[in-house]
C-alpha cells in the first residue's frame, strides 16, 4: 500500500502537471504565521485553472481569494512574490484582513517547464526520506536543493525545509489500534498494524493501512528506524511488544511507546534491561505511554497517544518546514 505525505503529493501533481504542458501552475508556500493560523509555514498548494487546488494554506479562508488573484493575473510569471494576508504588503500596500484576525506571509511561485529536472529531483530525495532544503531565489526565480542545512543567507534567497513522510507502525490489532490508525491517518502519517494473532475486526481489513500479520522481527530496524518514524506497541502481549521494543529502541525513531500501567511498565524496563537494552536506549522509552488526560476509553487513549506523538515529532524535528 502506498501513502504520500500532503508535500509529496504536491511534488508529484507538480512533476505530472508541468509534464502534461500545463502553463499556468502556481506554487504557494506559507512562510511566516502570526496569531491564529491554521496551517504552519512549510504547508503548501499548487493550483492551475484546469486542476484546480492540492493542498491548502489557510484551511480555507484566504484559497477562494488567491485563487480570483490568480485568474486575473495579479502575480509575476517572471518571479516569486511574496503576499501577505493581515499586514501590510511587502510593497507598501493596504492590509489585507484575515477573518481570524492573523497575519499570513506566503511565497508564491510560478511553475515553469524549465524547471522540470529540479521537481523531479526533489520528488526522488522525498522518497528516499532524506530531509531537504529547497532554496529560492526571489529574484530570477531559479532555485536548488541542499542536504545539510540551508545555503549562506542572502538578502533574495529563502530556504524551505521539506521533510519525508512520517510513519507510525501500532503493535496489536485491537480496538485502540484502530482508533489510533484513524488518528494518525488524520495527522499526515503513513500506518502500518502488526499483529500475528487471528484479526476478525473489520476495520483493519478494510482501512487505510497496511496490515502485517506477522510478528515484529526484522522489519523494524530496516524500515521504521529514521528520525520520521515512530512505533507503538499496545497489544497487552508482553511477547509482541516486548519484541518490537528490542529492535526499536536502538534505531533512530522520534516516539517508542508502550501501553500498560505504571507497575507493567517498570516490569517492561527491568526485562529490557536483562535483554541487552541500555540504560540510554530505554530512556527513549514512553511508558506509560501518551499523554496523561485521564484517557479510559480507546477512544480517548488513542487520542492521548495521538497527541504525545506530535508533541515529540515537533520537539525532534522543530525545523521541518521552516524557512531562512
Amino acid at each position: 500500500m502506498s501513502f504520500e505525505s500532503s508535500a509529496e503529493r504536491i511534488v508529484r501533481c507538480c512533476c505530472e502537471a508541468i509534464a502534461q504542458g500545463e502553463e499556468s501552475l502556481w506554487l504557494t508556500t506559507v512562510l511566516r504565521t502570526w496569531g491564529s493560523s491554521p496551517r504552519p509555514p512549510g504547508a503548501m498548494m499548487l493550483w492551475s485553472p484546469s486542476t484546480g487546488a492540492v493542498g491548502s494554506v489557510s484551511g480555507g479562508c484566504v484559497e477562494e481569494d488567491m485563487f480570483a488573484r490568480f485568474n486575473h493575473g495579479q502575480f509575476s510569471r517572471s518571479k516569486p512574490s511574496r503576499f501577505i494576508y493581515g499586514g501590510e504588503q511587502p510593497s507598501g500596500g493596504a492590509p489585507i484582513q484575515l477573518p481570524c484576525g492573523g497575519e499570513l506571509e506566503l511565497l508564491i511561485e510560478p511553475i515553469t517547464s524549465d524547471q522540470e529536472v529540479c521537481w523531479e529531483a526533489l520528488a526522488q530525495r522525498l522518497l528516499a526520506r532524506e530531509p531537504v532544503w529547497r532554496s529560492v531565489d526571489l529574484v530570477t526565480g531559479q532555485w536548488q536543493l541542499a542536504s545539510e542545512g540551508a545555503p549562506e543567507s542572502a538578502e533574495t534567497l529563502i530556504s524551505i525545509l521539506l521533510g519525508p513522510t512520517r510513519k507510525l507502525l501500532i503493535i496489536g490489532a485491537n480496538a485502540v489500534a484502530a482508533c489510533l490508525a484513524d488518528m494518525a491517518r488524520g495527522l499526515d502519517f503513513y500506518v502500518e498494524v502488526c499483529d500475528p494473532g487471528e484479526i476478525t475486526d473489520p476495520v483493519f481489513r478494510g482501512g487505510e493501512h497496511r496490515l502485517r500479520k506477522t510478528y515484529p522481527d526484522g522489519f523494524i530496524a530496516r524500515e521504521f528506524s529514521d528520525a520520521n518514524c515512530a512505533i507503538v506497541a499496545v497489544s497487552h502481549d508482553p511477547r509482541l511488544d516486548d519484541m518490537a521494543l528490542l529492535e526499536a529502541l536502538p534505531g533512530n525513531a522520534f516516539y517508542i511507546g508502550a501501553m500498560g500501567s505504571m507497575q507493567s511498565s517498570i516490569a517492561r524496563r527491568d526485562r529490557l534491561l536483562s535483554l541487552d537494552i541500555s540504560a540510554a536506549q530505554l530512556q527513549k522509552l514512553r511508558a506509560p505511554i501518551g499523554i496523561d488526560i485521564g484517557s479510559k476509553t480507546p477512544q480517548e487513549i488513542a487520542l492521548s497517544i495521538a497527541a504525545d506523538l506530535v508533541s515529540h515529532y515537533r520537539l525532534a524535528s522543530p525545523e521541518i518546514g521552516r524557512h531562512q
